[in-house]
């Protein structure tokens, strides 16, 4: 807060700033008061940080007041209501304490603390829940189905070895020599060049295995649970489904055939058709009983 021509003006410090900046609605008040000159037309052009300009109406002199310091200083005044901007042409005048900075270096540095404490959450490697592994249920007299690998371009190959190498450096799956169950895999290319394996697991598991059953949450639901919040976000789960271990019993049924030999996952694959259901009734498991928290599949929404 400085005092501005006698009339008590809030601030927001703006290092990236070189001018000093009055909104249009904070000029009119103290206009009002008759503690303001005229408006001097000014040819400075301004931009926001997302380089949108800034309609300047004019500059004027001021005389502020800081800690015993008395300055004539110069401030630019734009359009709108937003936030006045201590820039450093006052910030060097005034000798200004930076004590106010400090804290948010302060805060800057708690927040890392938490981070910090909390690192194994915030890591870029693959995450796994503890305390819960998926079952896919089929029935004991399920024929097992066997494909043979598909054919892949050439020019698809290498991705797709490099992805083979990734699943298998993150323990997503393993070789195995021998297996009754073998679905081809289904390369998909993503935005960034590289490619998503998926098993066609339609012509394998999806036949035999009994479908898991659990509601998928409706607009209406997550209109009345988030309702009455101020501020919105929404964590998207990495490689959400293969967070999820999978049950030892289950992983014979995911296998799948590629030219490099089989694999089986060791976690909830993409392409089964209880992975959705499974991993709902597995997170709304986790958080259930925190208020304000909606789980949408790999999303969670809240709200406070």
């Amino acid at each position: 807060m400085l005092l501005v021509n006698e009339c008590p003006v809030k601030f927001e410090i703006d290092t990236g700033c070189s001018v000093t900046v009055l909104s249009q609605v904070e000029y009119d008040k103290m206009e009002a008061k008759k503690k303001l000159p005229e408006l001097k037309t000014s040819s400075l052009s301004l931009k926001t940080y997302t380089g949108q300009s800034v309609n300047v109406l004019g500059t004027t002199k001021v005389k502020v007041k800081h800690k015993g310091l008395t300055k004539e200083l110069t401030a630019v005044v734009v359009a709108g209501a937003g936030p006045n901007l201590l820039g450093r042409s006052w910030l060097t005048e005034l000798k200004l304490s930076w004590e106010n900075v400090s804290k948010i270096k302060e805060s800057s540095e708690l927040l890392q603390d938490i981070l910090k404490k909390h690192e194994t959450v915030f890591k870029e490697e693959l995450g796994t829940l503890k305390g819960a592994t998926a079952k896919i249920h089929v029935p004991s007299d399920a024929k097992p189905h066997f494909f043979k690998s598909r054919s892949l371009p050439f020019a698809m190959r290498e991705k797709v070895e490099a992805e083979l190498d990734r699943l298998l450096k993150d323990n997503i799956i393993e070789p195995v020599k021998f297996s009754e169950w073998a679905t081809p895999v289904v390369p998909v290319l993503k935005p960034d060049g590289a490619v998503r394996l998926c098993g066609d697991y339609r012509v394998t598991i999806n036949r035999e295995s009994s479908l898991e059953q659990y509601p998928i949450p409706r607009m209406e639901d997550m209109f009345a649970i988030l309702a009455g919040g101020e501020k919105y976000s929404k964590l998207d789960m990495s490689h959400a489904y293969q967070q999820i271990l999978l049950d030892e019993t289950s992983k014979q049924y995911v296998t799948v055939n590629t030219h490099k030999g089989l694999f089986t996952y060791t976690r909830l694959p993409f392409g089964v058709s209880s992975s959705p259901a499974i991993f709902q009734r597995t997170m709304e498991g986790v958080l259930k009983g925190i208020s304000k928290v909606m789980v949408y599949l790999d999303d969670i929404l809240l709200t406070g």
